[in-house]
């Protein structure tokens, strides 16, 4: 039977937690700088991890209720949750972030495991299993992360 690797697991539970450990102590306007012309900033790619999270459960929850559903890439810049959480203090939204993360737990956690062979597609990179969209989930979210360890330590601010 199909199993969530422990690899993948053990992100879950964890990796969310480096936002803090990167962003905590940095000032606001550090995180709102923006170091890459016509890039996101640290605090936007923060906002990015948090707005995107209700979107990946509900792109689970809706795998698990239909057949072989498509999702289209996330647009970030047109989510109005993404851009009120733009607007937000960073402890605000390592708040928000760790909440959301322990939802998401919760909910992977009470899958069937009969279930996780269910898939669904992206349009961009095609078909997924549910441990598959996981680590899909947890290597976009570590590519944010180390972005933001990048534009907060970047030379010359």
């Amino acid at each position: 039977m199909l199993q969530i690797p422990i690899a993948t697991d053990t992100r879950l539970r964890t990796q969310h937690l480096a936002l803090e450990d990167i962003t905590g102590e940095v000032a606001q306007d550090v995180l709102e700088d923006r170091v890459r012309e016509g890039k996101w900033t640290a605090l936007e790619n923060a906002a990015h991890l948090v707005a995107f999270q209700p979107v990946f459960k509900a792109r689970l929850l809706k795998i698990l209720n239909e057949d072989e559903p498509v999702f289209p890439p996330y647009a970030g810049d047109t989510d109005p949750l993404f851009l009120s959480y733009c607007k937000l203090p960073n402890a605000e939204l390592l708040a928000i972030y760790r909440k959301q993360r322990m939802d998401l737990i919760d909910f992977v956690d009470n899958i069937d495991p009969g279930d996780l062979g269910r898939t669904g597609k992206h349009m961009k990179y095609g078909l997924f299993n549910i441990p598959q969209w996981l680590e899909m989930f947890l290597l976009h979210e570590a590519h944010h992360l180390f972005t933001i360890l990048q534009l907060i330590h970047t030379p010359g601010k």
